[in-house]
């Protein structure tokens, strides 16, 4: 073989061999569900009426959005898609909306993460400066360049016409927005953009009070927990007003806080917490349960029997228990020099609660509170001495199914008679 053979061949397998991967652009923009739209026009003469009436009655946004551009294609508006933006107040996303396709027949339902606002996405997004001023844009798609690359994609796909429209202002001083576009020949006449703007009012009405109602249910379920967030938001308001719950209490708090506080920063001690608070809540809502409050580095969670399944809401309780000290177990196997371990001690119990409001007329808490709380979370504080992840009492012992190891009775604040204590088999003694 020559050398200059030799050279050809490294040169085209240098050519052949894959590139380096690009660093990977994150994808705040996800489709959450795609939905079968009415997929044939409907006539309706007083569109704006239907909208502020049986259309605002309709609980899915994507079934609401869909029968409305149905209808107007039926009033002859030539719509080829269209698309609703809508700004929220949530800690993980920044929007949600829906986008129609005539010929596919669907809706798609999307929410869009912070972070968004700085993407080259919507940099370089047609209503961009609709959500952020309020003014209207329009773009004739069949001659001429194309500044927008989303319209360059539209107008490959058959796109002739493209026109955004602004909605009330909303969250954070943004508009939502509302996008037509047609694939007719000529794009929208003005006859066409008349209809469209007709229904802009009655729009959005109804636009701001779904986007109120959603923030009000989403911020109550973000900080209260999804079951008492749905009680609260229909109407479980009164002070006093609760009902009895059989449950199985977990009461877990993070080991050595207050020394861990004085030696790290005020955003190194917020960062750790809130790595502690995910290891916790994550398996929680996975099995069902519901957080009741984070109180400093402690955390309060319950598992309801739901009729009576003491069993399996003890087998959901001990494996949460389990699942948390691996998370934390991995957690500290991957710290560096310089970054804080966690630990946590775990008290599990089974008992009755009262679960509702307390408080002040005009400062309440819904909670569950009683002697089954309290115990849980003695249990909790007695990790600590006997240096294990986790303790349970004998009524929660009882009822599961799953080996737990006796430590004897041991005298409990606050209890007359001493409680037998029970500690994970795998778990001696906590390294």
């Amino acid at each position: 073989m020559t050398t200059t053979t030799r050279k050809h061949r490294a040169r085209r397998k240098a050519a052949e061999a894959p590139s380096p991967a690009a660093p990977a652009v994150k994808d705040y923009f996800r489709i959450d569900g795609e939905f079968a739209g009415v997929g044939a026009p409907i006539a309706e003469r007083d569109i704006s009426r239907w909208i502020l009436t049986d259309g605002r009655k309709m609980e899915r946004e994507a079934d609401f959005f869909d029968q409305l551009c149905w209808r107007l294609v039926g009033q002859g508006v030539p719509l080829w898609r269209a698309t609703l933006h809508v700004g929220t107040l949530h800690p993980e996303i920044r929007g949600f909306g829906c986008r129609w396709w005539r010929e596919r027949n669907v809706v798609e339902k999307f929410h869009v993460a912070h972070g968004a606002e700085t993407s080259k996405d919507y940099l370089t997004s047609p209503i961009r400066d609709t959500v952020e001023s309020g003014r209207m844009f329009r773009r004739r798609l069949e001659t001429g360049p194309i500044d927008f690359p989303l319209l360059a994609k539209l107008r490959g796909q058959g796109a002739t016409d493209y026109f955004a429209a602004p909605l009330n202002i909303s969250v954070q001083r943004r508009h939502p927005v509302v996008t037509w576009a047609t694939d007719r020949p000529g794009g929208f006449t003005d006859a066409d953009l008349e209809r469209l703007e007709a229904i802009r009012p009655a729009l959005a009405a109804v636009v701001e009070a779904r986007s109120i109602r959603k923030i009000a249910k989403n911020l109550i379920e973000i900080y209260l927990g999804r079951d008492i967030g749905q009680r609260i938001f229909y109407g479980q308001i009164l002070r006093g007003a609760g009902e009895k719950m059989r449950a199985v209490i977990m009461a877990s708090d993070l080991r050595g806080f207050t020394r861990l506080s004085d030696r790290l920063s005020g955003e190194t001690v917020i960062r750790l917490l809130d790595a502690y608070f995910e290891y916790v809540a994550a398996p929680v809502h996975a099995a069902g349960g519901e957080i009741l409050k984070f109180v400093g580095d402690g955390v309060l969670a319950i598992f309801p029997t739901n009729g009576g399944r003491e069993d399996d809401a003890a087998i959901k309780g001990l494996a949460v228990a389990r699942e948390i000290i691996t998370r934390l177990e991995t957690h500290n196997s991957t710290c560096g020099d310089g970054t804080a371990r966690i630990r946590a001690g775990i008290g599990l119990h089974l008992g009755d609660v009262i679960y509702g409001n307390v408080g002040a007329p005009d400062r309440l808490d819904f909670t569950a509170i009683g002697p089954a709380v309290n115990l849980a979370c003695r249990l909790e504080s007695l990790t600590k001495r006997f240096d294990r992840p986790v303790l349970a009492s004998r009524a929660f012992a009882d009822v599961c199914a799953r080996p737990l190891v006796s430590l004897g009775f041991q005298p409990i604040r606050g209890l007359s008679e001493p409680e037998e204590l029970f500690g994970l088999p795998e778990h001696h003694a906590e390294a």
